[in-house]
């Protein structure tokens, strides 16, 4: 080989391989091991739990949690989505990982008819199991404007009726970051989420 060949040739060899390199650390910078990236930090906030006692959302750091924002006379897409939140709840009981490990989040948008009582009853026809259940309750515009934190917009209709967007199911990681958005109601995948919420865990997120 010339020189002239070779001169040419190994500045071009240096370039494939600078491009390699930051091809690779971009991917994972963006696709951490659980090949999940990282949406954002989740907003912390305080509301109250069906004790009416304070809980921080910083209590559930070192858990990945599955949030939904709900309210229980929603006929449609809320029920829908804390029935699929059960059968993903069942699931992960199935392989020993919910409860310590994971967690699973609702947050009523409507305070004054969701009481503590109201959302007792509501846990219970959903077959929530509360060891891993976390329900909150809260002032209307304190939750409104958590929900708006979380890229969630809700409306207040009158008449206990609720407008919000369709992708209010979030999948948080334990170190408070948001890592999925899911569209809510029958266009779950139970099955990804899953799968999600199991990448997390190996990823010791």
């Amino acid at each position: 080989m010339s020189n002239r060949v070779r001169q040419y040739s190994f500045p071009i060899v240096l370039s494939v391989i600078l491009i390699a390199l930051v091809a690779y650390i971009g991917y994972n910078r963006w696709h951490p091991g659980s090949g999940l990236r990282v949406e954002g930090n989740a907003p912390t906030f305080a509301l109250q739990d069906l004790d009416g006692q304070p809980f921080s959302s910083d209590r559930l750091n070192g858990t990945v949690r599955l949030m939904e924002f709900m309210y229980t006379s929603c006929p449609d897409i809320c029920p829908a989505t804390s029935y699929n939140m059960v059968l993903i709840q069942n699931e992960l009981k199935k392989q020993g990982l919910f409860g310590d490990k994971t967690k699973m989040l609702a947050i009523t948008f409507d305070p004054q008819r969701d009481t503590a009582e109201v959302m007792r009853n509501y846990a219970a026809k959903m077959d929530m199991d509360l060891s891993g259940w976390v329900l909150l309750r809260g002032e209307e515009t304190e939750t409104a404007h958590i929900a708006e934190q979380f890229g969630v917009t809700v409306q207040n209709l009158g008449d206990g009726q609720f407008v919000h967007n369709a992708t209010s199911l979030i999948l948080i990681d334990g170190k408070q970051r948001i890592r999925r958005v899911y569209r809510m109601g029958m266009d779950m995948d139970n099955q990804q989420i899953v799968r999600d919420i199991k990448a997390l865990l190996k990823e010791g997120a």
